[in-house]
């Protein structure tokens, strides 16, 4: 007997932009954690103690985990729910380009501009209009 397969959901073509920042998002995100992890006051990264300082956080594991689990290891499960058409990938999607808004303005008030905060919002605000876009398009066939 075999099991019960979920349905697979459309994937209109602009899903595929989603899918190529959350590879690379999720690529990007997994070595970092892992530093961070690794070394909780964030030598390794040139991350000063004093930034991590003037949060609840004490050290960067906490965000090093975060960052590992949410924005490393979740992108990539969204990006690879997406390709097989997982009925969750739009939710997934969704949810995630939330967590990096909300993540990358967390760090904008903690920590000095850097140049990647700008992009990462910016992918984080695409992938929240796909899965809008997309979820829309599933609540109501020939739109968007």
């Amino acid at each position: 007997m075999q099991g019960i397969r979920p349905a697979r959901v459309e994937r209109p073509t602009y899903v595929w932009l989603a899918v190529a920042l959350q590879v690379v998002t999720g690529a990007l995100a997994v070595p970092v954690g892992l530093q961070m992890i690794s070394a909780p006051n964030g030598d390794p990264l040139g991350l000063p103690q004093a930034w991590i300082d003037a949060t609840p956080f004490g050290s960067y594991l906490i965000p090093g985990l975060f960052l590992l689990a949410i924005n490393g290891f979740g992108q990539l499960l969204a990006a690879a729910l997406s390709v097989v058409r997982h009925p969750l990938a739009p939710w997934l999607t969704g949810a995630l380009g939330v967590g990096l808004i909300v993540w990358i303005t967390v760090q904008v008030i903690v920590m000095p501009f850097h140049p990647l905060q700008p992009i990462l919002f910016t992918v984080g605000a695409i992938e929240a209009f796909v899965a809008l876009f997309w979820l829309r398009r599933l609540q109501h066939p020939g739109s968007s």
